[in-house]
């Protein structure tokens, strides 16, 4: 069976979505809580603004936004799925690898069109 090459578009536009879409969920109670004196704070600071950037990086010609994000996002992620690694592997682990590794699609891909 053959590739559809012609839904990449689409399929690199629902992955930047589906990137916002859980990092809203997600994050946006803490951003929002605006505790400066937690780190949670930041972590989530991050997260939202450069997914927002990411999703915007899409709709410009040039793919630096893109990149930049993506690269912030996966330092990030990994920071992320390291603190709640704890002693197991669970299913909030395989989320950021997921996560992480839609990021490094967007690193290496940029926006391709």
């Amino acid at each position: 069976m053959r590739a559809i090459k012609g839904l990449y578009p689409l399929a690199t536009w629902l992955m930047r979505f589906a990137v916002v879409f859980f990092v809203v969920l997600t994050y946006w109670k803490t951003f929002t809580a605006f505790n400066l004196q937690s780190v949670m704070f930041y972590v989530s600071a991050i997260f939202v603004v450069f997914s927002i950037l990411l999703f915007i990086g899409g709709i410009l010609q040039k793919e630096n936004l893109t990149v930049l994000s993506s690269l912030i996002l996966i330092l990030v992620t990994g920071y992320h799925a390291f603190i709640n690694l704890k002693a197991n592997l669970d299913h909030n682990f395989a989320v950021y690898v997921l996560l992480g590794s839609v990021f490094v699609f967007f690193l290496t891909t940029g926006n391709k069109r």
